[in-house]
């Protein structure tokens, strides 16, 4: 098997960047002296919509700070990217459809693999499509899905 050289690692803000990131930091730890591992850690902050605003019919609400938004995801990630033994200076953090930012960079950054979590789904969540599946479905490289359990309500 070929050893991969241009990773992606799409993370997200919570439990599975622990568990995705620890997966690309063992590329990184088996990688050959002379074959040296990039890896490209991902974070895509979603363009939000004020779903539940107050204001007059017919007014916009208010826009959202993106930057503050990415500030925000980077603090919280950049512990975790240390702590897997990784450097978080190469968190990329970048804006729009996570699943399509995703792919995007993975193909400007000439990636050979995508590694991201992934949920079990079930029923309508199945039928509309989740990020993970996307990525599987739509990669121009390999994808490797590293099971993470879904979020207790």
């Amino acid at each position: 098997m070929s050893q991969y050289k241009n990773i992606l690692v799409a993370v997200e803000c919570g439990q599975d960047a622990k568990q995705v990131l620890n997966k690309a930091a063992t590329f990184v730890a088996n990688s050959d002296d002379n074959n040296e591992v990039k890896l490209n850690i991902v974070h895509v902050v979603l363009d939000l919509i004020v779903a539940d605003w107050a204001g007059s019919p017919g007014q916009i609400p208010p826009p959202l700070d993106q930057e503050a938004l990415a500030q925000s995801g980077a603090d919280y990630l950049k512990p975790h990217i240390e702590e897997a033994g990784l450097d978080p200076n190469e968190l990329i953090m970048c804006f729009g459809p996570p699943a399509q930012t995703i792919l995007k960079q993975a193909d400007n950054l000439d990636c050979d693999l995508i590694i991201a979590g992934s949920h079990s789904r079930h029923g309508l969540e199945v039928l509309l499509g989740s990020t993970a599946h996307k990525i599987l479905n739509l990669a121009n490289c390999d994808v490797l899905l590293i099971r993470c359990p879904k979020d207790k309500k």
